[in-house]
């Protein structure tokens, strides 16, 4: 049922997973990093690496997820759509670097993220107004990648086509951040490994 894993620096962990989830209006008003804090924690500790673009984006932009909503929202004040494209293509499609060596290397976008994993986790809480999420959910899909969303909204309550990504990609949806983990620990063969 499970893929071997290509060969890359993360061959120490047993899956990957990219934390899905609002970053500009969130429910704790910041930048996404709150809600990613203890499930990051808890599948590190199950060999589960999880991609968390609230650390990845200063390698893509050259800022914290704070500091580049603050820069974007002055770019739509300026217009200056040139600057906000630029921007916009770092995040979704990452950078590519020559290093001190020569060598080629590309630092993944959002787009990369989604096609590295194995699942994507949504964190989708109702005071949420995610848009990128979106769109990370439907390219995850489209390379057949379980979704898997943890959300306070009843299902019945949920859009008809997120319902149909989430559980089209043979996804589900979990109430708590607990239930996802009990879930990954029996779907997946995962123990929790303590420091």
């Amino acid at each position: 049922m499970f893929k071997k894993k290509e060969e890359t620096k993360l061959t120490k962990y047993r899956f990957i997973t990219y934390l899905i989830g609002a970053m500009e209006k969130t429910a704790e008003g910041d930048g996404g990093e709150t809600k990613r804090v203890s499930l990051q924690v808890e599948l590190l500790a199950r060999e589960v690496y999880p991609i968390n673009p609230c650390q990845q984006e200063r390698g893509k932009v050259g800022m914290d997820t704070q500091h580049l909503k603050e820069e974007m929202a002055k770019c739509e004040k300026e217009e200056d759509y040139s600057k906000f494209g630029h921007y916009g293509r770092l995040i979704w499609k990452g950078l590519d670097i020559e290093d001190d060596k020569g060598n080629l290397i590309h630092i993944p976008g959002d787009i990369d993220y989604c096609r590295m994993s194995d699942f994507i986790t949504f964190i989708l809480n109702s005071k949420d107004q995610p848009c990128g999420s979106y769109g990370e959910t439907f390219i995850g899909f489209e390379h057949d990648k379980p979704i898997y969303l943890i959300t306070d909204i009843p299902v019945k309550k949920l859009s008809n086509s997120l319902k149909q990504a989430v559980f089209g990609s043979h996804g589900y949806v979990f109430h708590s951040e607990n239930e996802y983990i009990h879930f990954l620990e029996n779907e997946y063969h995962l123990l929790r490994k303590e420091d």
